[in-house]
């Protein structure tokens, strides 16, 4: 309601002393409302005991920790791989750590790129030379679509062709970082 002759600071003023009346009933009333649940006070000797709660501390939230990327960084350096005549070429592939290996064939024959782990109790497939190789996972058919893998730590990275190892080539490493492993480490000779 506007007054003939009030001004817009004067509605304010009217408004802002109504909200605070009602605010100041409201907590008189509660206030109230705390005295009646608390019963006489009398604990039976005469003595008035006012029983005070006491606020328990509501615990911070822990910020969530920002999931590390597993996956390579866009800018990653990559290397190729290419499995000619039955033979990974290079056999032994020298990269940087935080690179990204892509296999390739042109065959029309069966070729993977398996990997092999000085710990075999997950694969069962056990490493060449145990005492030099990385734990890793990989077991994908190498075929019309390429093979890729991020190698964001040193180390040597033992595989196979599951298909061409045991009676030809198909064994070859990729060595990430200066790392002491060359050709003649592997099992196998290239076809």
């Amino acid at each position: 309601m506007f007054f003939e002759g009030a001004s817009l600071s004067g509605r304010y003023d009217i408004m802002t002393f109504s909200r605070r009346k009602i605010v100041a009933a409201a907590a008189g009333l509660v206030g109230s409302l705390a005295g009646c649940s608390g019963g006489s006070g009398d604990g039976g000797d005469g003595s008035t005991e006012t029983e005070t709660a006491t606020a328990t501390a509501t615990e911070t939230p822990t910020a969530t920790a920002t999931p590390t990327p597993s996956g390579p960084p866009e800018d990653a350096p990559e290397f190729t791989i290419t499995n000619e005549n039955k033979t990974f070429i290079p056999m032994v592939a020298e990269v940087e750590p935080g690179t990204v290996v892509t296999w390739t064939t042109e065959s029309l024959s069966s070729h993977s790129v398996t990997s092999m782990s000085p710990s075999s109790s997950t694969s069962g497939r056990r490493a060449w030379n145990p005492e030099v190789a990385s734990e890793w996972e990989l077991d994908e058919d190498l075929g019309a679509e390429q093979v890729s893998h991020y190698f964001p730590e040193p180390g040597v990275y033992e595989y196979k062709c599951n298909y061409d190892f045991g009676h030809i080539g198909g064994c070859a490493a990729v060595v990430v970082g200066d790392q002491d492993y060359d050709q003649e480490m592997l099992p196998c000779e290239p076809q």
